[in-house]
């Protein structure tokens, strides 16, 4: 085999490994991606509750302010 072979041989097999790495890398990357939009959308959901119960607390102070109002 001759050297230039050898060389052409080499380069491939490190090409190969970066490629298989930027894979993996870009697995990786999109599972933890995957896994920070989930995230979100539990935290997106759970602001909206909170939101819902803040609301219909304030409007139950509300009516409760008005009936006192009204009883004085």
């Amino acid at each position: 085999m001759n050297s230039s072979a050898m060389s052409n041989g080499n380069i491939r097999s490190i090409y190969d490994i970066q490629t298989n790495n930027q894979q993996t890398y870009s697995s990786h990357l999109a599972n933890t991606l995957n896994h920070i939009v989930q995230q979100l959308d539990i935290l997106t959901k759970t602001v909206s509750i909170l939101e819902t119960r803040l609301t219909m607390t304030e409007s139950k102070l509300q009516k409760i302010n008005n009936k006192e109002q009204n009883n004085e």
